[in-house]
């Protein structure tokens, strides 16, 4: 195994770099081209990019322009154009164009670049054709924004520093499709920005190009203005997506922290009962520090939110939906602690000199063999109580403790020699084993005791189960509207006894066939010895078994009948131990 790791870390490492210095094979671009009221630029920038190689298509997108930007552009082959009945913002136009892009990458240019020229354009979207980015972005010689100077680059820094450019607000960029499939576009001047953060919060590689010199028309304060709101709320909403905010959030910081403190009482308490080798001084020191970090951060959690919501004139109902918000995670962890101390006061014994708490578990079941119930199935714990009124033969159980019996509604147990038979439960009473009293005193369990269903197994250890074959199923599979058959089934009664054991051993298939249908087939598993075989109760033969034995092991006729017994690997496990000549039962009994 630890041969061939470094082999491994080569094919990965050759993986990865490959990947990075992937380069697109078909280098074909989409441009897509946001416009509004750009009747002064729009055909210079389009003559621009139709000298680039790269580019196969053109889409620009008329934002509900009211100059003459829509007549200029129909003027141009091979330029598709889309129109917005009105001013929808620039995010909404580029979404609308990235619709209609088939190739592999975009490029997206503003519509007001009157001076913009092909290398700039080719500089553009040359680092994502040559495979060095995933992005790019531009940043050329002008005057520095006030937008980005005095908005953007400060809440950059504080949200994300990582992040290091110079014109993080450029509108001029590249990207693969790909990428810009999977995340949603901003609807106004935000979409530059979020393009960017949620490319670096997906580990996208993104390249800041310097095209030089670029013209680019000055928008007035108001639009700087409705700009500036617009860069500040995507920030914001990333920095709060991306768990910017809570990191410098001083109550985000309690909240984290007093649900780690919780979490550690839930860990206390679960190493406690559950863990092996977690001892009692170990769990009670995490669960003492758990308790003590919650209290502490509870403590100012709550003074914070005081302080915090006297400072406001928010509605009551309003500050209570605020609350829920930020603390639900709390109220969840309180809940669950809550939840397993009941779980523990329920499993509390007191007696005169003992406080005793046993903690009794479900049990997750999952069938690696096909069967016909269900092969998932969650067992227990099961409640004894005492059997009901005139039942003193009949044990009631659910059907998830049935099947760890491994056995069927209507078979018999045999208790110390006394016959009991198996019933369902009554009430829905799913979590309780009803049993008589005199099967009680043997099994040398109580009233009100709690069986985990791993134990139950043991408390029947040694017992004799006795199965009396129900052919619903068969009836089904064998019979297949044959009459005949449908009649053999149904006038033929099959008993299989075995011994209830604690102990998995290898499983056999049982199959008993008379006339060649199949009228038993049942799972156990062998012992070794000398097994009888009777006909109408009457002895017919004995075998010798082990769990080695295979194939068919009787073949003969009685009367008009012909009476086959096979034995087939199962593949499995079972604890139900077939009974041989030296216990009280007959192993098998046919009825015919």
């Amino acid at each position: 195994m630890f041969q061939i790791l470094p082999l491994i870390m080569i094919i990965l490492a050759s993986l990865l770099f490959f990947n990075k210095s992937e380069k697109y094979v078909n280098k074909t671009v989409s441009i897509v081209i946001p416009a509004f009221n750009e009747e002064k630029s729009i055909g210079h920038v389009l003559e621009t990019v139709m000298k680039v190689n790269s580019i196969t298509q053109i889409i620009v997108v008329d934002d509900g322009s009211t100059d003459n930007t829509s007549n200029i552009v129909s003027k141009f082959g091979n330029v598709t154009l889309l129109k917005h009945e009105k001013n929808k913002g620039k995010g909404s136009a580029m979404k609308t164009g990235l619709k209609k892009v088939t190739n592999d990458i975009v490029l997206f240019l503003d519509a007001d670049l009157s001076e913009i020229n092909q290398y700039q354009v080719e500089s553009i979207i040359k680092p994502i054709l040559d495979g060095e980015a995933d992005i790019t972005k531009t940043k050329f010689k002008r005057e520095a924004g006030r937008v980005t100077e005095l908005t953007a680059k400060p809440l950059l820094q504080f949200f994300f520093p990582e992040l290091n450019f110079d014109q993080p607000l450029s509108g001029q960029f590249a990207a693969i499709k790909s990428f810009l499939d999977k995340i949603d576009l901003e609807h106004d001047y935000g979409v530059d920005i979020g393009i960017v953060l949620d490319a670096d919060a997906q580990g996208m590689r993104i390249q800041e190009v310097d095209i030089g010199k670029m013209v680019h028309e000055m928008s007035t304060l108001q639009e700087l203005n409705i700009m500036a709101n617009e860069v500040v709320r995507t920030i914001v909403d990333r920095a709060i997506n991306y768990g910017r905010l809570t990191m410098v959030d001083d109550l985000g910081n309690a909240i984290r922290m007093e649900i780690m403190g919780l979490s550690l009482i839930t860990f206390g308490i679960f190493g406690l009962f559950f863990i092996k080798y977690m001892g009692t001084t170990l769990s009670a020191v995490i669960i003492l520090l758990g308790l003590l970090i919650s209290l502490y951060y509870l403590i100012k959690i709550i003074r914070m939110s005081i302080r915090m919501y006297k400072q406001t004139k928010i509605p009551t109902l309003q500050i209570f939906k605020s609350f829920m918000r930020m603390q639900f995670p709390v109220v969840i962890s309180v809940i669950i602690i809550l939840t397993i101390v009941l779980s523990l006061l329920g499993s509390v014994t007191i007696s005169s000199n003992e406080i005793s708490i046993e903690p009794a578990s479900k049990n997750l079941v999952i069938s690696t063999v096909s069967q016909p119930s269900s092969s998932v199935d969650v067992r227990g714990p099961y409640t004894i109580e005492s059997a009901l009124e005139n039942e003193l033969h009949l044990i009631r159980l659910s059907n998830s403790a049935l099947n760890t019996l491994q056995a069927q509604y209507g078979d018999y147990v045999y208790i110390d020699g006394t016959q009991y038979q198996l019933e369902q439960t009554v009430n829905n009473e799913n979590d309780l084993i009803r049993i008589p009293g005199d099967a009680r005193n043997v099994l040398n369990v109580g009233t009100d005791d709690v069986i985990r269903d791993r134990d139950l197994r043991e408390l029947f250890n040694g017992t004799y189960l006795v199965r009396n074959f129900h052919n619903d199923e068969l009836v089904t599979i064998e019979a297949d509207g044959n009459q005949t058959k449908l009649d053999i089934i149904n006038q033929t009664k099959v008993n299989v006894a075995s011994q209830i054991s604690n102990q998995a051993k290898p499983a056999k298939v049982l199959s008993v066939y008379v006339n060649d249908t199949k009228v038993t087939q049942v799972t156990g598993s062998f012992d070794g010895g000398k097994y009888l075989f009777s006909i109408n109760n009457d002895t017919i033969d004995s075998f010798n078994l082990n769990s080695s034995s295979n194939g068919l092991v009787y073949n003969d006729t009685y009367g008009d009948y012909r009476v086959k017994v096979l034995l087939e690997d199962n593949g499995a496990n079972s604890t139900n131990l077939f009974a041989n000549s030296s216990s009280y039962y007959r192993f098998l009994n046919i009825d015919i």
